[in-house]
């Protein structure tokens, strides 16, 4: 028994699904799907990277330690309380940046 390739299609199917797409597209056209399909798939991968620094980042900053009040003022002037979570969050924020719950009213 032949060992079948992606979704259960064996050498056969695939030679003639290649060769189907090549009289569609054509031989010249080919290569042009090939590279956008390659700049599709780098942009990606970019974006995948850029966004797990910026998360990384953004915890390192958020989990630096802050400079402690000074007395008799308040830490937090003006919050919104997640009702779901409790998380505060900032009073112009609709939803909530630990849940997604959305947020009701601000806490004064």
């Amino acid at each position: 028994m032949l060992a079948a390739g992606p979704f259960g299609l064996g050498a056969p199917e695939l030679i003639l699904i290649v060769i189907v797409i090549a009289l569609v597209f054509g031989v010249g056209k080919l290569a042009d799907i090939g590279g956008v399909l390659g700049r599709s798939i780098r942009e990606f991968r970019r974006e995948l990277k850029d966004e797990s620094q910026a998360q990384v980042a953004q915890s390192a900053s958020s989990g630096a330690a802050a400079a402690p009040p000074a007395p008799g003022a308040s830490a937090v002037t003006a919050a919104a309380e997640c009702a779901s979570c409790g998380a505060l969050n900032k009073t112009s924020a609709r939803f909530c940046g630990e849940c997604g719950a959305e947020l009701k009213t601000p806490v004064a």
